[in-house]
């Protein structure tokens, strides 16, 4: 207990003493600009905007064409997932039901291939939505729709699209005949 609060402390006083610093070297630069020429002054101060600026784009470039490198992995990971999901909802509506898929080895590799691609490229909220979901995995079919909805609003933000006006629930509407919430509503 006492080397955590020794280390906050140092590092307070580190921060403490890099805040000083930085105020005192920004006011020597501001009060140095002040005494040159207006002229000279004006060329510097636009000197520095223009470099910022160059570093900034460059920055935003470079973590733009990161995330579309992994973005073509991140849409084959998320696909099983899907294709999981679908799966599962076309066995429902077949004579026997989803039971034989559920315990077949197919679903098993299925998801040993998403586990495995969703550490590698996937984001932390796609990560931490699916560990909800393992974790609650006995829970009610209510529960287990929310927590998938979780998922599939995870997956869509990490690939760059909008979640706007969409809930847990109502991403569920585009593949469910009935009202989704109405049924929700029923199962609590």
């Amino acid at each position: 207990m006492k080397s955590k609060a020794g280390q906050l402390i140092i590092g307070l006083f580190l921060l403490a003493v890099l805040v000083i610093a930085s105020w005192m070297v920004a006011s020597w630069m501001f009060r140095s600009l002040l005494g040159l020429d207006r002229s000279l002054s004006s060329a510097i101060i636009a000197a520095l905007v223009a470099v910022f600026s160059v570093i900034f784009a460059y920055w935003k470039e470079r973590e733009k064409a990161r995330q579309e490198a992994h973005r073509e992995k991140k849409v084959e990971v998320y696909s099983i997932f899907f294709d999981v999901v679908f799966r599962l909802l076309r066995e429902t509506k077949r004579p026997g039901g989803a039971d034989s898929y559920v315990e077949s080895e197919e679903l098993q590799e299925s998801f040993f291939q998403l586990m495995r691609g969703v550490l590698a490229y996937g984001s932390p909220s796609v990560i931490l939505a699916i560990g909800r979901w393992k974790v609650n995995s006995a829970n009610n079919s209510s529960q287990h729709i929310l927590l998938i909805g979780d998922i599939l609003l995870a997956m869509r933000k990490d690939l760059g699209l909008s979640n706007r006006g969409l809930s847990n629930v109502n991403i569920h509407q585009v593949y469910v005949n009935d009202d989704v919430e109405v049924f929700l509503k029923g199962t609590n």
